[in-house]
């Protein structure tokens, strides 16, 4: 491998990692604010707001996972 593709794929490591740091706060940014605001949704009715909760955890812990894994991957 030349130098400069050398250089090219540390570049993407970096930026796979970077990116999986992003997503990781987003994630538990989403889980957070999604705990914290369930009470103002409950106006709407019962069905709508745990609907509401269960789709919102589960792209929150989506998203931690997919930032986690971005994080721990190793790239050949």
């Amino acid at each position: 491998m030349s130098r400069r593709e050398e250089r090219r794929a540390s570049g993407f490591v970096i930026a796979e990692k970077f990116f999986g740091l992003i997503i990781l706060i987003i994630g538990a940014l989403a889980l957070y604010y999604t705990n914290n605001s369930l009470n103002s949704i409950a106006d709407i009715g019962q069905k709508i707001a745990s609907f509401v909760q269960v789709f919102m955890y589960a792209i929150s812990i989506g998203l931690i996972g997919l930032g986690i894994f971005l994080i721990f991957a190793r790239t050949s």
